[in-house]
C-alpha cells in the first residue's frame, strides 16, 4: 500500500528531497517535532505516530486538523468544488470561479470545513501552487489557468488522516512549539532559507518575515535543544552566511544536491543539512 503524500504544493516544499533529508535522521527517536510544517513532505516520509507539528499559518494548520478529524466531510466538500470547476466550459469561467472562491476564502476568518476546502482548492488551482499573503493578511495568488487539476484526492486524504491521528498541532511562533521537546526527541527545522543572493529572497510568504536575525535565534535555539539531548536536523541554503551560523563544534554541516527549475532550465543547486550528531554513511 502506498504511503500518504503531501496534499498541497508549497514554496520550499521538500517532496523531491525528503528521502535525502530523512537519511540524516537517527534510526531511532522518541517524538517528532517539525515547527515549519508547510506541505509536510518530510513528515509523511517518516510518518511517526507521535509528535508535534506547527506552522505560522493558522489556516494551513486548521486544514491539517480538518483532515485528521473530518476527512470524509472534507472530501465531500472538495468533490462539490471539483464538480463545478470541471463543468465550466472555458478558462474565463474557471477564472471567475477561482476569484470568487478566493474572495470567499478571505472573508472567512475562522477555521471551518468550508475554509479548509477552499484552502486546498486555491492551492490546486492557483498559480504554481504558491501561498502568499498581502499586507492585510489576505491570500492573493492569481489564477493558475489550469483546465484540469486534482482537487479531490480522496484516497490520499484518507491516508493522510490516518497518519495524523496521534499528532498534536500548534500554530504560531516555532519557538513555542518546541518548549516540550526533550531528550530523545527529533526536531527537524526547515525555516525560510537564507537567500543566496539579493534577488533570491523567498523568505516571506506571509506578512510576517524571517530575516537573518531570526536565523541567529534559530541557531541559538538549536544549541539549547542540543543541551536538552534532542536530535536536531536543520535544512538551509548553501551560502557563506548560512554556513557561518553552524560553525560551532556542536554541529555537522552536510551538503546535498537538488535539481531546481531556474528560468526554465534545470540546475543542480547545493543545500546544507545540519545535524548536532554524527550520521552514519554521511
Amino acid at each position: 500500500m502506498s504511503k500518504a503524500k503531501p496534499f498541497l504544493k508549497w514554496a520550499g516544499g521538500k517532496s523531491r528531497i525528503a528521502h535525502q533529508i530523512v537519511s540524516f535522521f537517527p534510526s531511532e527517536f522518541d517524538r517528532y517535532f517539525e515547527p515549519f510544517l508547510g506541505s509536510g513532505a518530510v513528515y509523511f516520509t517518516v510518518s511517526p505516530q507521535e509528535g508535534i507539528l506547527n506552522d505560522l499559518n493558522k489556516y494551513l494548520i486548521g486544514t491539517y486538523e480538518i483532515i485528521r478529524d473530518h476527512p470524509s466531510a472534507l472530501i465531500e466538500e472538495l468533490q462539490k468544488i471539483d464538480k463545478v470547476y470541471h463543468s465550466l466550459p472555458d478558462l474565463d469561467k474557471k477564472s471567475d470561479f477561482y476569484y470568487k472562491a478566493r474572495e470567499q476564502y478571505n472573508n472567512i476568518n475562522h477555521i471551518s470545513l468550508n475554509k479548509a476546502a477552499l484552502f486546498i482548492f486555491l492551492n490546486k488551482a492557483g498559480f504554481n501552487g504558491m501561498y502568499r499573503e498581502n499586507s492585510k493578511g489576505e491570500y492573493n495568488i492569481p489564477f493558475g489557468k489550469h483546465e484540469k487539476c486534482l482537487i479531490a484526492d480522496a484516497e490520499n486524504i484518507l491516508k493522510v488522516s490516518v497518519d495524523l491521528k496521534d499528532i498534536t498541532f500548534t500554530t504560531g511562533d516555532y519557538k513555542d512549539s518546541l518548549k516540550t521537546a526533550r531528550k530523545g526527541d527529533l526536531v527537524y527545522l526547515d525555516p525560510p532559507y537564507v537567500p543566496v543572493s539579493k534577488t533570491a529572497n523567498f523568505t516571506q510568504y506571509q506578512k510576517e518575515g524571517f530575516n537573518y536575525d531570526e536565523h541567529i535565534k534559530l541557531r541559538d535555539l538549536a544549541l539549547l535543544l542540543h543541551d536538552r539531548g534532542c536530535y536536531v536536523v536543520i535544512s538551509n541554503s548553501s551560502c557563506e552566511e548560512s554556513r557561518k551560523l553552524y560553525e560551532d563544534k556542536v554541529f555537522n554541516i552536510h551538503t546535498i544536491e537538488i535539481t531546481r527549475l531556474i528560468h526554465r532550465s534545470k540546475k543542480i543547486v547545493p543545500e546544507i543539512v545540519v545535524t548536532n550528531f554524527s550520521v552514519e554513511g554521511h
